[in-house]
């Protein structure tokens, strides 16, 4: 089904139905990411890396939980072809999928991405971590996207597992070489916030690529012939 309108109901309601399923675990989550926030108070490099450690697990995890129940649970459960049965084109169907994802993920990573960049910006904190920190966080926002792509496009348990998999390797790979980068490395422990060049071009190139991962996923929908 190809419409040029966008049914805009179903899509709500199809949003509504995948914030319902993951409810428990998505507000389950906050209180331990909140917790780990507590370790930047300290101000200590190793207990700041144990934060970031424990949020990329939360974070890693939220986007498991999402990618397997409201894409590859579909299909296992044979729901999908309900869904598709609804006055529903693969446009407003990849539309809900992708929303629904984002707003869900968006509940926690809004106020963890806010709570650890504003504890940063405290009095007596280390305000040169705040850059590290924002390119961590839109690297989780990164590696989120990419594990629910992967689920919506292979609708496939086998390649979802396997993109949690390297999302949750090249999340703590990639850190440690931000961490390691000069324009990033010489000012991360200091008093002072330094947005340099290096900083810039990370934080840029990652949300580039989360568009560009939305962008494909579209493409790659409208090429399909068959959701079932």
């Amino acid at each position: 089904m190809n419409r040029a309108s966008i049914n805009y109901a179903v899509v709500r309601h199809l949003i509504l139905k995948d914030w319902y399923l993951n409810r428990g675990v998505i507000l389950g989550s906050i209180p331990i990411g909140l917790g780990a926030l507590g370790l930047v108070l300290t101000g200590k490099p190793v207990t700041f890396i144990l934060c970031i450690i424990l949020l990329c697990m939360v974070i890693v995890g939220i986007g498991a939980q999402l990618a397997m129940v409201t894409t590859i649970n579909e299909r296992k459960e044979q729901t999908l072809a309900f869904v598709m049965s609804l006055p529903l084109s693969w446009r407003e169907y990849t539309a809900a999928k992708i929303l629904a994802n984002l707003i869900i993920f968006l509940i926690v990573w809004l106020p963890l991405t806010a709570g650890a960049l504003g504890l940063l910006l405290l009095p007596g904190a280390t305000h040169g971590l705040l850059p590290f920190a924002a390119i961590m966080a839109a690297e989780m926002l990164l590696t989120n996207t990419l594990i629910v792509v992967a689920g919506i496009i292979t609708e496939s348990q086998a390649w979802t597992t396997a993109g949690i998999f390297c999302s949750s390797l090249g999340i703590n790979v990639l850190g440690y070489v931000f961490a390691h980068v000069p324009g990033i490395a010489t000012y991360m422990w200091g008093p002072r916030v330094h947005w340099t060049p290096a900083a810039w071009t990370i934080l840029a190139g990652e949300l580039l690529t989360v568009a560009l991962l939305l962008a494909m996923t579209f493409y790659i929908q409208s090429r399909k012939t068959d959701f079932l």
